[in-house]
């Protein structure tokens, strides 16, 4: 669908090879200046400081794997919205000076598409089952809400007009899925991967199901409102379901990261590590 838009939220940023004797006094001043303690745990990262100055903006760091030996300098994390590291370059800057390397870790990416939600249907095309709690559809567990493909698709009007209490016009559906490359990419090469989600997911818009037969018109239904899976099908009704959304208008994820990816990346790049290059080597 060439209207449907492109947007990043929720980026993890790797810094590797940082020094205790830098981080400990990093972690005090930070404290001290937005009036917050550390956080300690004892799986994944062992230190976290959670900055968060409005709602919508806050600031995640955490430092020092637990289950990594005992060593003079460990991986931290930062995770924010991408619109929110120009507030926090100081931060950053401090950062870059301190570690050996930026590297990308993941990032939600989300499809605007300006349609109903109950035009919009989705499928896993790996067998992920779908749930649909309050509205919102989700494709993986609460637990694999970090996991590449984790995906979920909801009314982003109606989240506005909930979150901010504004009066939204219009129809709008968000497909939010995690990118987490199998291999991390050094921050200023992002722009050189844009995410690739065709074969994870199919997304058609439901514009006419009059050539169906009420009995697969219902199954469609049925998969829309998370009460079944394309899986749960026979192979036959499977094939007269795909053959109508290959009727319909598609949204190709695929082609869409690839004309708009970089534009929603090439700012948090730069900011991030200063460079960004869109040339690929070897």
């Amino acid at each position: 669908m060439s209207n449907t838009k492109l947007s990043i939220d929720r980026i993890v940023i790797e810094y590797r090879d940082v020094y205790w004797s830098f981080f400990n006094p990093f972690k005090q001043n930070i404290c001290d200046y937005y009036g917050i303690k550390p956080t300690i745990r004892e799986k994944g990262f062992k230190y976290h400081l959670h900055i968060e100055e409005y709602p919508d903006r806050y600031f995640h760091i955490s430092y020092e794997l637990c289950y990594t030996p005992k060593s003079k300098k460990h991986t931290l994390r930062i995770e924010t919205h991408p619109d929110h590291l120009e507030h926090f370059q100081p931060i950053l800057d401090g950062l870059k000076a301190n570690a050996s390397s930026i590297w990308f870790v993941r990032c939600d990416v989300a499809f605007d598409i300006p349609c109903p939600m109950n035009q919009v249907f989705t499928a896993s095309r790996t067998g992920r089952r779908m749930n649909l709690y309050e509205g919102t559809r989700y494709y993986g567990k609460k637990s694999q809400r970090q996991q590449a493909g984790y995906c979920r698709v909801y009314d982003k009007c109606k989240e506005q007009r909930k979150r901010k209490r504004k009066d939204i016009t219009g129809e709008l559906t968000r497909v939010e899925i995690v990118y987490k490359p199998q291999e991390k990419i050094p921050i200023g090469s992002l722009v050189q991967f844009p995410p690739t989600f065709n074969n994870l997911y199919s997304c058609s818009i439901l514009t006419n199901l009059e050539p169906l037969k009420p009995e697969k018109r219902a199954m469609v239904l049925a998969v829309q409102q998370g009460l079944m899976t394309m899986s749960d099908f026979t192979p036959h009704h499977r094939r007269t379901i795909q053959q109508l959304l290959e009727s319909q208008e598609t949204v190709d994820f695929d082609q869409i990261a690839q004309e708009q990816w970089e534009e929603n990346v090439i700012v948090p790049c730069a900011l991030l590590c200063g460079t960004v290059s869109r040339v690929k080597v070897g």
